[in-house]
């Protein structure tokens, strides 16, 4: 009796340190991998999402699978990383000239206010009587100016910096989806058996729903800017902006990157409202509020394609995902809706064990 007592005190102890060594074991990968994360994330959100591409390629190539991973690696190089160094380029060369815009602002706005500024409903009599009063003016002076300048020279470096820091991750990213296109199958072999042992066949489903949602919200998010940005492009060229095809190419990258299109309409009617164009400035304002509302509507029924969500959570996961985690919360919680739904009506639909 008491060989068995210190045999089952001699099991507790082991099984104790041996769960002690495997938490510390896995505290210290965890911290280890922590830093390639959210890019590993991005490479497998862009691996799947480019996948049926990658196979067409590949069989248009012959069959040659590796040189179809290098070809996709390198167009998405092309694609993401080159248009993020060029603009940390333009943000490092140009932040004494986006001062010396800002001071121009800043002037006009010290200077006599516009014709059409009293005739705006309600607010702007109000508005041109301040103006006029000099109450803007003393609000602008030069000593209160400069701060807020220095402060926008700041924000710029520290967008810059950010914006390195965010080509990096996207290097990695791409460089990580192109090690999944040359390892697919075997990485997709992996997550079922993983999905078999967990959950069995309906875990396996919920994974097939996962992947297909991805691929839904990246139709989502590429259809839907792609008609903003046409549709931003239309209404520039209706109010009479010459560069109408280039702020409807940086609308396309803000719907993307889900800064939205206001950043570029709303300083688009600022400076048709300083050419007098007021009627055309009001067009793109209203022009442009009309595409930021239809992208709450569009989105969805495109994720809505290839995802068993109904609608309404769609935009739930839309919306949810992107406030709680930002840009890839748009896949991370569409994705979770999905794989929740799925696995609960699978689970209904299961007969119970008698």
């Amino acid at each position: 009796m008491k060989v068995k007592s210190l045999l089952k005190g001699r099991l507790l102890i082991e099984r104790t340190f041996l769960l002690v060594l495997v938490g510390a074991l896995s505290y210290a990968c965890l911290r280890i991998v922590s830093p390639f994360i959210p890019p590993f994330i991005w490479g497998v959100i862009l691996a799947l999402s480019t996948w049926p591409y990658y196979l067409h390629l590949s069989e248009w190539l012959g069959g040659r699978r590796s040189l179809a991973a290098v070809l996709m690696t390198l167009i998405q190089l092309m694609v993401f990383v080159v248009p993020a160094f060029l603009a940390l380029n333009a943000l490092t060369e140009n932040v004494d000239l986006a001062e010396n815009l800002l001071s121009q602002l800043v002037d006009w706005l010290r200077g006599e206010p516009p014709l059409w500024l009293e005739h705006l409903p309600l607010v702007g009599p109000d508005l041109d009587a301040d103006w006029r009063s000099g109450r803007w003016s003393q609000a602008l002076s030069p000593e209160k100016i400069r701060p807020i300048l220095a402060t926008a020279g700041t924000w710029i470096l520290q967008g810059g910096a950010s914006l390195a820091l965010n080509a990096l991750n996207i290097v990695l990213a791409v460089l990580m989806a192109g090690f999944l296109y040359s390892h697919g199958e075997e990485a997709a072999s992996v997550a079922e058996s993983l999905a078999m042992r967990i959950g069995g066949a309906s875990a396996v489903k919920a994974t097939e729903t996962a992947a297909r949602t991805v691929r839904g919200v990246s139709l989502g998010v590429i259809g839907t800017a792609l008609i903003q940005a046409l549709l931003s492009g239309i209404g520039f060229s209706l109010a009479g902006l010459s560069s109408a095809p280039i702020l409807g190419l940086l609308c396309f990258l803000g719907a993307v990157l889900q800064i939205g299109t206001s950043v570029i309409w709303i300083p688009s009617a600022l400076w048709l409202a300083h050419l007098d164009h007021e009627g055309w400035a009001i067009f793109t304002v209203v022009w442009g509020i009309s595409i930021n509302i239809m992208d709450n509507f569009i989105k969805p029924y495109f994720i809505g394609l290839s995802s068993p969500l109904p609608f309404l959570l769609i935009m739930v996961g839309v919306v949810g995902g992107l406030l709680a985690w930002g840009f890839v919360g748009i896949f991370l919680g569409t994705t979770l809706l999905a794989v929740a739904y799925t696995t609960f009506f699978t689970w209904l639909e299961s007969k119970p064990e008698t």
